[in-house]
Parts: structure tokens; C-alpha cells; sequence
């Protein structure tokens, strides 16, 4: 608690009462990032010491959100360095991988969707990306293997012409539902793992799921993403509501987008481009909001943490292309300017950096409720608290303060940290040491600097190739 109020008193240099966090120090977004992991930790319950079962955060929070915050944790660990709660974060992300390491724990049947389960399988993708510390009995990428196989062999041709329902059991409403963030972080995971371990099983499956989205309508021409259609109607009609975590969507052609030996490249990059522009519906003046509920102040527990959903694929979408990337030849070799962008002159990085910056600015001024002048809201366009608490607001606020830092690279099957077994048709194995070759993917990195001073970042890519990028 002193560490905390340390911090706070830090950023607080100006007023009493708000974060004040300067998007070039490192050291200041590292501080802020810190007070909203604390805030998520006292959610939790690690203050007064009332976690009851490791992983899962107290009512009113639906299991998903707990792998939402711990992927979350684990970015917080990669981007800061910061290993104080790493074994708080390991525990709690095996304790929750069930009886068949898949993700399926017993006690979480009633409300178990397809969307909960591959959330907490990308969030064991960003611990084997990052080399977070490894399980002794079972890796980080063999997790997120073991959930894929569980949802592939749920995909449903016999409605729909396919994809995944929202709900994973009959006797759970929402079954009769094929929703864009079940079939959207299907295509996300599968195209990681394919990134990750270079088996084309997953990149097959990430282009037949996307494929399958595009064709009934789930992703617009325009890069819209709306939230699903009924099996009652064959799909017939959609549900054009449109979330931020329509977004993992875009998450996943990014990283399908840098598989190398993918014949499809220039179509991922292509989608990038449109998701990237459907997005805007979500920002007003380069500040992020959720559309759909936020104006009417309605948003639900779930939907006040979609934002962090949206900014991570904005990160990812800044870090893993260059801009020019998706105008020319995906093997067109790239020049890089001494502040680390693509010399091309396209405008993907910047468009995407101003938002992030802009909206960290305004999130940072949300965080300024509570007692301690440093809670989060979940309206970031007021330039100040809304009134509103909770684990979402703390979540969005957090990563859009990590998606301010510095890029770190993601580990491959290759790497000499990463230790995965794959197999030919995609099956997680339990033991051994990966040796497949995955594609390079290549990151750009923003404008945050090291207390005050420039520094190297020497970007490893999947093929033994190292990129320096000055910031």
C-alpha cells in the first residue's frame, strides 16, 4: 500500500485529485499503469484477503472478465517488468484451466460460452508470446492448443453453413446464437498459433472462420463487425449492434497478416485495412467510446470492459505492421526512419498512435474518482470520473496506458524461452520442445521514451532477422 500512494502522490504533482501520466516517460506510464493494476488487485480481493478461488474475480463479474484481467497482468508484467504479482498471476491462470487443461472448469457450467473459454486461451497465447514464467506440467501454448481443438470440434455446419454458437451447452441461454466475439476470437487464436508454432492447421482454420464471418454478413464490407444472428433463422437477419470486442477480429488478421508462408497475406492485410477503418465508429475526437451503450449511459458490467478489447487490437495492429505494408507487397522489404515508423508515408501508425495517445490522456483524466482521487470511470470523453467503478473501467484504463509503452518482442516455438509441441494436425501434446518455424512479425513502436532519454529496441523476428527501432 505505500508503493501505492507513493505512486500516487507522484503523478498527483499538479492535483490533488487525478492521474497525470506524460505519454513520452516511460517511468510515468509505468506509474500510472501500476495504480490501475492495484485497483484491479483490490477488485479482486487481494487487499482484505477474500479471494475465495484463485482466478476468479467476486460478483458481480462474469468468469470471462477474470481471463480478460489476467491477460492484461501478463502484458503488464512484459511492458513494465514489473514481476510483483507474476506468481498471483500464474496461479491464477492454471487454476482455472479445469480437469483437461482446456479451460472448461467444472464450477463455470452454467455460463461457460465459447467466448469465455478462448478468451482465457488468449490470454495463456499472450503468456507463451511473452515467455511468462511456464507451469511445470503444462505450457502456456499447449493450453491455448487444447481450447482451439475443443472449439474446432464444436464449429457447426449444420446451421448457419457453420461457425461457433455463442454458448457452449443447450441448456445455457444464447445457444441458439452465433455471435462475432466467439467466432472473432476463434479466428484470433488460430491465427496465433499459427504465428507462434507455424502449423497450418491454425491458419487454416483462422482463414475458414474469418471466411465464414465475412460470408454471412458478421464483418461488413466496410469492416464493420455486428454482434450475431440466431440459429432460429438459419441467420437469416443479423444484429447490427456494434461492440469494441468486435475488434479481436482485427486482432487476429494482424497477426495472420505476418505469417510469411501464407499464400493469403495481401487478403489479412486487406481486412486490416477495412477493420481498421470500420473502427472509427468507435472514437470521437481520437478518444475511444462504446457506441452502443456509453451515450445513453447503459453499458453493462460486460460491456464497460469491451474498450480494453479494442485498444489491444490497435496496439497490436500499430506493433505488428508497418504501414506500408498494407499498400505494397507483403515481401517488399521495409525502410525505417530513425523514430522507428515505415518511411512509406501511409498513415495506419500514426492514425492508430494518435488515438492511443489521445485516449490515454482522457482515461487518465477519468481516473480521478473514489477516495483516492485515482479510480477509473468508464466515459473517457468527459475529461473527468463519471461516477462509475469496476473491473472493466481499471482494464480499459490499463491497457490503454500499455498500449503507450514501448513494443516488446513475441516469442515463437523457435525461441529459446518458448518450449511447444505441436503436431501436424494441431494437437497440444503435454511434454517436449517445439522446433516448427513460424513467420516474422515485424512491430513499430510509439513515441515513450526511457526517463525522459532515447533507446534501442532490437526486435528479434521469428526468422533470426533483428530490426533496431529507435524511439
Amino acid at each position: 500500500m505505500q508503493s501505492f500512494l507513493l505512486t500516487t502522490i507522484a503523478l498527483t504533482a499538479h492535483h490533488a485529485w487525478a492521474l497525470e501520466i506524460d505519454l513520452t516517460n516511460v517511468t510515468s506510464i509505468n506509474a500510472g499503469a501500476k495504480i490501475a493494476v492495484e485497483h484491479v488487485l483490490t477488485i479482486y480481493g487481494v487487499d482484505n484477503q477474500s479471494v475465495s478461488i484463485p482466478g476468479i474475480f467476486p460478483d458481480p463479474y462474469y468468469w470471462w472478465e477474470g481471463g480478460l484481467a489476467w491477460d492484461s497482468m501478463v502484458r503488464y508484467w512484459a511492458l513494465t517488468g514489473d514481476d510483483t504479482y507474476n506468481d498471483l498471476v500464474h496461479d491464477a491462470l492454471l487454476w482455472q484451466t479445469g480437469d483437461d487443461f482446456d479451460y472448461m472448469p467444472p464450477n463455470q457450467t452454467k455460463t461457460l460460452g465459447n467466448d469465455d473459454q478462448s478468451t482465457w486461451a488468449l490470454a495463456a497465447m499472450t503468456a507463451a508470446e511473452y515467455g511468462f514464467p511456464s507451469p511445470p506440467d503444462v505450457t502456456w501454448v499447449q493450453l491455448a492448443q487444447n481450447v482451439f481443438n475443443t472449439q474446432t470440434a464444436r464449429w457447426d455446419a449444420k446451421t448457419c453453413g457453420g461457425g461457433l454458437r455463442w454458448q457452449i451447452f443447450t441448456f445455457n441461454t444464447g445457444y441458439n446464437y452465433k455471435n462475432s466475439i466467439s467466432n472473432g476470437n476463434l479466428v484470433q487464436l488460430a491465427a496465433r498459433l499459427a504465428l507462434y508454432t507455424g502449423n497450418t492447421t491454425y491458419s487454416d482454420w483462422a482463414q475458414r472462420a474469418v471466411e465464414w464471418s465475412q460470408d454471412l454478413g458478421l464483418i461488413s464490407e466496410q469492416g464493420q463487425v455486428f454482434d450475431g444472428s440466431s440459429t432460429n433463422t438459419n441467420c437469416s437477419t443479423l444484429n447490427h449492434l456494434q461492440w469494441t470486442s468486435g475488434a479481436t477480429y482485427l486482432s487476429g488478421a494482424v497477426y495472420a497478416a505476418n505469417l510469411d508462408s501464407l499464400t493469403s497475406a495481401d487478403t489479412w492485410q486487406s481486412l486490416v485495412r477495412s477493420l481498421v477503418a470500420g473502427s472509427d465508429v468507435f472514437t470521437s475526437n481520437d478518444i475511444l467510446y462504446e457506441v452502443a451503450c456509453e451515450p445513453s449511459h447503459n453499458c453493462n458490467i460486460d460491456q464497460l470492459a469491451f474498450k480494453a478489447i479494442l485498444v489491444r487490437a490497435l496496439a497490436n495492429t500499430r506493433d505488428l505492421t508497418f504501414d506500408h505494408q498494407l499498400t505494397a507487397s507483403h515481401n517488399e522489404s521495409t525502410s525505417i526512419s530513425t523514430n522507428g515508423s515505415a518511411v512509406a508515408s501511409g498513415s495506419l501508425h500514426d492514425s492508430i498512435n494518435a488515438i492511443l495517445r489521445t485516449s490515454a490522456r482522457a482515461a487518465a483524466a477519468s481516473c480521478s474518482g473514489g477516495a483516492d482521487g485515482t479510480t477509473c470511470g468508464s466515459v473517457w470523453t468527459n475529461a473527468t470520473w463519471d461516477g462509475s467503478y469496476g473491473l472493466g473501467q481499471e482494464l480499459s484504463a490499463l491497457e490503454v496506458f500499455l498500449a503507450n509503452l514501448p513494443a516488446k518482442v513475441l516469442m515463437n516455438a523457435n525461441s529459446t524461452t518458448g518450449n511447444a509441441t505441436t503436431s501436424g494436425n494441431g494437437t497440444a501434446t503435454t511434454d517436449g520442445n517445439g522446433s516448427s518455424t513460424s513467420g516474422s512479425a515485424v512491430v513499430n513502436t510509439n513515441d515513450a521514451v526511457v526517463n525522459g532519454k532515447g533507446s534501442t529496441f532490437a526486435l528479434v523476428c521469428g526468422l533470426g532477422m533483428a530490426v533496431a527501432l529507435l524511439f
